[in-house]
């Protein structure tokens, strides 16, 4: 039987700051981060369509006396302009610029608009899911951005039952066929908009383990390793290495790939090594 390894809720995966020191400027960081979360997979950024987008939410926003009420605004335009049909495995440029989106491209959306807008929030990621907590003058303001009819909560006994949800790290299977698998983390990390673009890239290994493609996974992982050094990566890499090794590859891709996956867990233990 063949594994899924999950990453989030929003992709099964099958299996056995310092980026914008030098920009100045609202509209120069969006321009950034925008062309660099889509550029993961290749693709080219729509920042006109955003940043008139954030310049319509601008002109509103004054109108608005409690920001809670304001994001609630927010959420709601958001998902009418950009997030218009959950995908499971979706990219952030196919959420820009096609409407498609999960849970990590959603809430990487989310976070640029709340940070434009200088509104105080964490990005926080566990085993399968990942989640933004906003702070108004009235308290926690909890983005879902899979649920786009309920998913801006305010009451703060429902974020609090959410977020104990959450953290128990229960993976919510699209498909009952598959046997998915089960990291051996226990996440429930906060995560800044640089490290986003690490979890962007590995979802994107993910999805080209999940296709066979050894190579273009490791190349993901790598990238994702760049950003971010989190324990779901280290734990991947593993199966990445078992898989390249039982894969009936070309001797010198094969030796390539190993090369590669060793050297990043090398890395890993290094990095971590240092911290503690």
């Amino acid at each position: 039987m063949r594994f899924f390894l999950a990453i989030f809720a929003l992709i099964p995966l099958f299996a056995p700051g310092q980026g914008v020191a030098s920009i100045s400027g609202k509209p120069a960081k969006i321009n950034y981060y925008v062309n660099l979360y889509a550029q993961a997979d290749g693709s080219a950024g729509d920042t006109r369509n955003v940043l008139s987008f954030i310049d319509k939410l601008e002109q509103k926003k004054t109108s608005f006396k409690q920001t809670g009420d304001f994001l609630e605004y927010l959420f709601r335009k958001g998902h009418l302009r950009f997030l218009k049909t959950y995908a499971e495995y979706a990219s952030f440029g196919e959420t820009i610029n096609k409407g498609r989106y999960n849970c990590l491209t959603g809430t990487a959306f989310y976070a640029l608009l709340l940070d434009h807008f200088e509104i105080p929030y964490e990005i926080i990621e566990t085993n399968y899911h990942i989640f933004l907590l906003a702070h108004s003058e009235n308290g926690p303001v909890l983005f879902e951005t899979t649920d786009p009819a309920n998913g801006l909560v305010r009451n703060a006994a429902e974020i609090d039952k959410r977020v104990r949800g959450y953290k128990q790290n229960e993976i919510q299977t699209a498909s009952s066929d598959k046997a998915y698998y089960k990291y051996n983390v226990d996440l429930y990390n906060q995560v800044n908009l640089d490290q986003l673009l690490g979890l962007l890239h590995y979802n994107l290994s993910i999805v080209a383990y999940n296709e066979q493609n050894l190579p273009l996974s490791i190349h993901h992982l790598s990238k994702a390793m760049e950003s971010y050094q989190s324990p779901r990566f280290d734990e991947f890499s593993r199966i990445i290495l078992l898989s390249v090794m039982e894969a009936k590859l070309e001797p010198s891709e094969k030796a390539k790939c190993l090369e590669t996956v060793r050297s990043l867990r090398k890395k890993h233990l290094v990095v971590t090594a240092s911290k503690n």
